[in-house]
């Protein structure tokens, strides 16, 4: 478990420096969404500190049906949200 806790640690400080870039955007629909978290995992995952499989469980698994359209991202009726999501979602609402 320290292995995906240490995970999850660097996802939260790398997310910021990653929304930012593209927080331009204005609103955060599920495509900006999967694109900053495919950017944001690659970007820990080229640090090399952390398994590939590891960082997979902190991806939005497809079973759970999340969009990939340009509709704005809502978690409403949605019982668990991955951690990388949670983070990215944080992280907009925080970044100006």
């Amino acid at each position: 478990m320290d292995l995906l806790f240490a995970a999850v640690a660097a996802v939260k400080e790398t997310v910021p420096a990653v929304v930012s870039r593209r927080r331009t955007a204005g609103v955060l629909t599920w495509a900006l969404l999967r694109q900053i978290e495919s950017e944001l995992l690659a970007e820990v995952a080229a640090s090399g500190a952390h398994r590939p499989r590891i960082l997979g469980m902190l991806r939005a698994p497809a079973v759970l049906g999340y969009p990939k359209d340009d509709r704005p991202v809502s978690f409403d009726g949605h019982e668990f949200v991955p951690p990388v999501l949670g983070a990215i979602v944080d992280a907009w609402r925080r970044v100006n």
